[in-house]
């Protein structure tokens, strides 16, 4: 026997008449030496240190850093190794060199940067993550992992001088 199909709801009349709100444009992050192209997600504090755990191959923002539209330190967090053991996005930014490319896009606004520095700090250093007057990109991420200690020993940040 045939179905039936049920008449439509007064709600999902309206629900279909009303126009899609827009969406925000996304922002992506463009590393090509290092073979990064990643969406960037907002990346929220937790009320000690930022919540890193839902990045995924995603680069995260790190709330509180600079963003578009105002100069300043943009941080952006990557992991360097996932759960299961698979490299993260950024596990070759420790191979980054002076001059190398990045680029930071959100729907038609383009940001480009020039590497300035690649160094290794404490866990525990977020002075690399501080305000700036200039137009920076930090990209940080976990380096060193202790097995006994179940920790990373350090991070791996490079910084960015931005140049369009």
């Amino acid at each position: 026997p045939p179905t039936m199909t049920p008449l439509p709801t007064a709600e999902a009349a309206v629900a279909s008449a009303t126009p899609a709100a827009t969406a925000e444009p996304q922002a992506r992050l463009f590393v090509p030496t290092a073979g990064v192209n990643a969406l960037v997600v907002d990346t929220y504090l937790n009320g000690q240190s930022w919540d890193v755990a839902q990045l995924g191959n995603n680069a995260g923002h790190l709330q509180g850093t600079g963003w578009f539209g105002a100069p300043g330190n943009i941080a952006l967090a990557g992991h360097v190794e996932l759960a299961d053991g698979t490299p993260g996005i950024f596990a070759k930014i420790d191979k980054l060199a002076k001059g190398d490319p990045i680029v930071l896009t959100l729907g038609v606004l383009e940001q480009r940067y020039t590497v300035t520095e690649v160094k290794k700090v404490d866990p525990n250093d977020l002075t690399v993550l501080y305000p700036t007057t200039h137009d920076e990109i930090t990209l940080i991420t976990c380096d060193s992992y202790d097995f006994l200690q179940n920790d990373y020993r350090q991070r791996v940040v490079v910084v960015g001088e931005r140049i369009s």
